[in-house]
């Protein structure tokens, strides 16, 4: 930015954008309009066109990852939780159950009303697109409105870089036993985001061994390498 009131006015904006949008977008907040959509069922409801882009999205994303994105996964995820909190393994009875879930169909878009109709029973978390979507959209409304010129967001690792502006990014070695080793990988980004995540660093412990918290939705199964 050409002064501090600029940069100011960005950083507020990104912050205030984040609330917006997580108000709309969390799973986590009861009072957020995704989790007002969600306690509903089978009922055609108008909602925000950012939780209408999200819904739509997942779609999308979920047809060209063959199934590896999707909302559901959590259905998956509470399995591997609850048996971990029960010292056991979940059993292929309860992991099937669960992605008998995920293959379910969970919502019904209506573009041209602008309707979402939740159509399953099955637990959704959208926390796997959101963080990334409310963060470049956040970037965009601060370039637009503060007359900075370039900016980054960093929210938990995960960053978006917009505008005259590259950023390097050091990627850490899952690998290394210290949290300060030698990256894997030095990343220059510019007009583009970048995120990883990895076994490493969540998960749960069954038996002495460590179970990854990123789940394969369409086995059941957590992720078992790098």
């Amino acid at each position: 930015a050409s002064s501090a009131a600029q940069s100011e006015k960005a950083e507020q904006c990104v912050l205030t954008e984040i609330d917006r949008e997580s108000r709309i977008l969390s799973s986590w907040d009861p009072a957020s309009e995704f989790s007002q959509w969600f306690r509903t069922r089978d009922d055609a409801v108008r909602v925000s066109p950012e939780l209408f882009e999200v819904l739509s999205l997942f779609d999308k994303w979920r047809g060209l990852t063959h199934g590896a994105l999707d909302a559901s996964a959590e259905a998956i995820t509470r399995v591997w939780k609850r048996a971990a909190a029960e010292h056991r393994l979940p059993t292929q009875i309860e992991l099937n159950a669960a992605v008998a879930g995920v293959h379910q169909v969970h919502w019904k878009l209506d573009a041209v009303h602008g309707t979402a109709t939740h159509t399953s029973d099955t637990p959704l978390a959208m926390n796997s697109f959101v963080k990334s979507y409310i963060a470049g959209r956040a970037a965009e409304m601060a370039l637009g409105t503060s007359g900075a010129q370039g900016l980054v967001v960093n929210i938990g690792g995960d960053l978006v870089i917009r505008g005259d502006w590259s950023e390097p990014v050091e990627v850490a070695d899952p690998k290394s036993d210290a949290e300060n080793g030698a990256p894997i990988e030095r990343l220059l980004i510019r007009d583009r985001a970048v995120a990883t995540s990895g076994d490493y660093r969540r998960g749960v412990e069954i038996g002495g061994r460590h179970y990854s918290h990123i789940v394969d939705p369409r086995t059941g199964l957590p992720a078992g390498e790098i």
